[in-house]
């Protein structure tokens, strides 16, 4: 289960750079999307 724990922290980690990157407009990407695929997978491993 640690390797679960260390994973959900690196998608959080990720989350964070994520709405920074959205805030700041750095990139033309649609980061909803990866924000979307992010929670998902946040959800998925938080079961």
């Amino acid at each position: 289960m640690r390797f679960l724990e260390i994973a959900l922290g690196s998608l959080f980690e990720l989350e964070t750079q994520l709405i920074i990157i959205k805030e700041l407009s750095i990139v033309d990407m649609d980061v909803c999307m990866l924000l979307d695929e992010l929670h998902k997978e946040q959800k998925m491993i938080n079961v």
